[in-house]
């Protein structure tokens, strides 16, 4: 039975008007309506006017209502942890919660580490020649790839566009690939024969490699160049590399890695792009 003294505890308590709440909350009236209607957090109502108040103890209830939304559960969720939920069911939530946040937050730097990654290799182009190889150290990185299924007549981008599609199915179905900066791979034998196919679609990344689909390259020392539309041919270019490693007695340890910025084709002009080449060695 509710008696008088109980009812001026309760006005005592929940004295906040709508306004004032949403103020302290930093939240608006129609969220806290929102709430109401949800039965998340219940005001007090005033049964002469209809007036709702909160009590400054529910500032705390708002709260973690709010991180709780924030990290992705929905109101149902919520609404059966405050009202059903045990110690064990909540703590699973939680944790589940927090498992997608950080799902996202690798998708995200995932994203970053690949910008990162295309503008390390924009800023060494001003320091070089395009068409012109020379040895360099590079900073760790990892790669993944995925195999040309014809070797035999992978010559140009129209030949592999099948491999190119699958190479980026995975991007988007794997958290541990990467779609950018991506390219194509030449054995480094098939280099030295001037047979210029293409064996594999590649994608580096400044990211540690997992060991099961993204792998280390075997060194930091490489053999590297710049070519671009406007560069001789990259069949000369390719030979120039081949040549620089005989010339200073170097063993190349990987294939050559074609790495492409800006590939464009299109109606109005010719073919665009920007490339960068480069050999591990030892």
């Amino acid at each position: 039975m509710t008696t008088f003294s109980n009812l001026k505890d309760e006005e005592l308590e929940y004295s906040l008007s709508v306004s004032q709440f949403a103020k302290l909350c930093g939240t608006t009236r129609d969220t806290l309506r929102y709430y109401y209607e949800q039965n998340i957090i219940t005001p007090r109502v005033d049964p002469n006017n209809g007036y709702h108040y909160y009590s400054a103890s529910q500032i705390s209830s708002f709260f973690f209502i709010n991180t709780m939304r924030k990290a992705g559960c929905s109101i149902k969720e919520i609404s059966n942890t405050i009202h059903h939920s045990n110690k064990e069911s909540i703590s699973k939530m939680v944790n589940s919660k927090i498992l997608d946040m950080q799902r996202e937050l690798f998708l995200i730097n995932k994203k970053i580490s690949a910008m990162h990654l295309g503008l390390w290799i924009l800023e060494k182009y001003d320091g070089c020649k395009p068409g012109v190889p020379f040895l360099d150290a590079i900073p760790d990185m990892s790669f993944s790839s995925t195999e040309i299924e014809d070797k035999s007549s992978s010559y140009h981008a129209a030949d592999i566009a099948k491999d190119i599609s699958a190479h980026l199915a995975r991007a988007n179905a794997d958290a541990s690939f990467a779609a950018f900066p991506s390219g194509v791979t030449i054995d480094y034998k098939d280099l030295t024969k001037g047979n210029y196919v293409y064996n594999n679609i590649i994608t580096l990344s400044f990211l540690p490699p997992d060991n099961v689909n993204t792998f280390p390259l075997p060194s930091n020392k490489v053999v590297r160049c710049y070519h671009n539309h406007k560069t001789s041919g990259i069949d000369t270019t390719y030979k120039k590399m081949v040549s620089y490693i005989k010339k200073n007695r170097l063993t190349a340890c990987s294939d050559l890695f074609s790495v492409s910025l800006i590939n464009i084709y299109n109606k109005e002009a010719a073919h665009t792009y920007f490339k960068y080449l480069f050999i591990c060695v030892e």
